[in-house]
């Protein structure tokens, strides 16, 4: 759906610097597909899709204006979505470890399958969670390492979270979604080309959730 807009519902405060953002509109989106929100600098940025509260919804960390601007200052928004392929788990009992900009995507993962959630913070959590938490390195690492044995993976979070859980986790069914910096999202800028096994792939058209075992 191109240039089509959407009205912020509300804002919720997840960490000192991550924010829930729903929507008044409902639309049809796969898990996994992600949404372009343009700014005022004409710049879109991509968010993965999700729920909270029964709304759709995005988790928006304040890293610039453009940022800023979608959880403090606009009420409307141009966007491009839903982009990105579908993201079907493996049979059998999976677990997300996700940062707090992953939050909606692990909700709705959540109660579509059924799976456990782990979300791991670096500052505190503001809000209650329907599913556990850990905040600080020492303790998610600990958790990590502690963590029982599922049938499957999804780790959405930064790249240092992504490379220590996937050091710390063997099973052929793990997942992680992709963070690359995207500027059209349709494949046509190639800003978010990846090496894989399979050759070059885009995050925004061939993910953004792949196999471990791709990479």
């Amino acid at each position: 759906m191109e240039n089509t807009y959407l009205t912020k519902k509300d804002v919720i405060q997840i960490n000192e610097d991550t924010f829930i953002v729903t929507f008044n509109e409902k639309f049809k989106f796969d898990e996994g597909q992600f949404i372009m929100i343009q700014t005022p600098s004409l710049t879109r940025k991509p968010f993965i899709l999700g729920t909270w509260e029964s709304n759709i919804a995005v988790s928006v960390q304040i890293k610039g204006k453009g940022t800023n601007y979608i959880v403090f200052q606009g009420e409307k928004f141009k966007a491009h979505f839903p982009l990105g392929n579908k993201f079907i788990p493996p049979a059998g009992k999976g677990i997300i470890i996700a940062s707090p900009t992953c939050i909606t995507l692990a909700n709705l993962l959540h109660e579509k399958y059924s799976c456990d959630v782990l979300i791991g913070s670096k500052s505190k959590i503001n809000l209650e969670l329907p599913f556990e938490s850990v905040v600080g390195n020492e303790d998610f690492s600990k958790k990590i390492k502690t963590l029982k044995t599922y049938d499957w993976y999804l780790v959405s979070g930064s790249k240092q979270m992504e490379e220590f859980v996937l050091s710390n986790i063997e099973s052929k069914n793990v997942f992680v979604s992709l963070e690359e910096y995207m500027g059209c999202g349709i494949g046509a800028c190639k800003s978010c080309a990846v090496f894989t096994k399979d050759g070059v792939k885009h995050v925004c058209t061939d993910g953004p959730i792949f196999r471990r075992d791709m990479l």
